[in-house]
């Protein structure tokens, strides 16, 4: 048995609507932790960058889900990423209180990895400064091998990619931003 992304996401909002400090669910294989006391720096620096954790800096402090491989995903980027927003590159940090971009945020529907393309190699689906329709995905929120297309609410314009493809994201972390009047 394992975890649908409806169950994570349940989850996540009771955890977040209660007065807990820590949660462990166990379903089968699949294990989701999250708590709100921040990691030591030690713990944070200690691990492979692939699995190392990092504290969001936003009060309160977001819950940090931890998969059953271990790997604890980021709910923030490292210091020297948080001030990029619309790069050349179009990509930037993972943060929103770095990014004071105009638009719509486009949230992460849960915890999982961001893609920027439907495949290894494929065009991204959106870039910054390209023209989107309301219901036009702009990327995938992977959790468990299940791909979660996310759409644009609006017509507009991206103005920011706010995450790294492939970084792991948290539930309602802004992930992409479209401006309305772009």
């Amino acid at each position: 048995m394992e975890m649908s992304p409806e169950t994570i996401k349940a989850l996540l909002d009771a955890f977040d609507r209660s007065d807990w400090r820590e949660m462990v669910v166990t379903v089968g294989e699949d294990r989701l932790h999250v708590s709100r006391d921040p990691l030591p720096d030690s713990a944070v620096h200690g691990a492979g960058s692939s699995a190392g954790p990092v504290t969001a800096g936003d009060p309160p402090p977001l819950p940090v889900a931890k998969a059953s491989s271990g790997a604890v995903p980021p709910t923030a980027p490292p210091p020297e990423e948080s001030a990029q927003s619309t790069g050349g590159s179009g990509q930037g940090g993972g943060g929103d209180a770095a990014v004071p971009v105009a638009g719509e945020k486009i949230e992460s529907p849960s915890v999982g990895l961001f893609w920027r393309a439907p495949a290894p190699g494929a065009a991204p689906f959106v870039e910054v400064g390209q023209a989107v329709a309301a219901g036009e995905t702009v990327a995938i929120v992977e959790v468990m091998k299940l791909m979660n297309h996310v759409a644009s609410p609006v017509d507009g314009v991206v103005t920011a990619i706010l995450v790294e493809n492939g970084a792991p994201v948290e539930f309602g972390q802004t992930i992409v931003v479209v401006d309305p009047e772009g």
